[in-house]
């Protein structure tokens, strides 16, 4: 298993993961029109990541030689003084889940925003995902804030929770 950063080659992986992982670990949290419209856009992920600001992240996770898991990151979206680094997202194929390699992409995650002077953060995670949420908590963060779910046309009435780490330094 080793951590990386992304690269534009890595495009088709991450969204085969976005998809394969929203329809296991959201299909009856989130609204089956909203699972069922998912697809992959290596194109548009590619230009994400030729595009990405100085101020973020992209990491990926291999598994025996395939890559299984990816991480998003940089500094906190909304402005918080407290919680300045974000992880946006992170996601593990279902198949390689229970290996380390969602461990090791916080770990790295938290590393990567400690150089660039960030050494807290915040992810949100939807409150029904119980997994997401023991994994976290699990990981030393606290529940922290919720807000309604936006992102996602359907989706408003569900509330995401928040999970900080004041000093990742437990975490790298």
């Amino acid at each position: 298993m080793r951590v990386r950063p992304a690269t534009l080659d890595d495009a088709e992986a991450i969204e085969r993961i976005r998809v394969e992982t929203w329809r296991a670990t959201y299909r009856g949290l989130l609204p089956d029109g909203l699972i069922d419209g998912l697809r992959e856009n290596a194109d548009q992920r590619r230009e994400r990541l030729r595009s990405q600001r100085a101020d973020q992240f992209s990491f990926v996770a291999e598994d025996a030689g395939e890559v299984a898991g990816y991480a998003l990151g940089g500094s906190e979206r909304t402005g918080d003084a407290e919680y300045r680094g974000e992880v946006y997202a992170i996601y593990v194929l279902p198949a390689h889940q229970g290996k380390g390699l969602g461990r090791a992409l916080i770990r790295e995650s938290a590393r990567e925003l400690a150089r660039r002077g960030l050494d807290s953060l915040v992810i949100w995670v939807l409150r029904e995902n119980e997994v997401g949420r023991g994994f976290y908590e699990r990981l030393g963060g606290r529940a922290i804030r919720e807000k309604p779910l936006e992102e996602f046309p359907g989706a408003a009435d569900h509330i995401e929770i928040g999970y900080g780490w004041s000093d990742t330094s437990p975490l790298r």
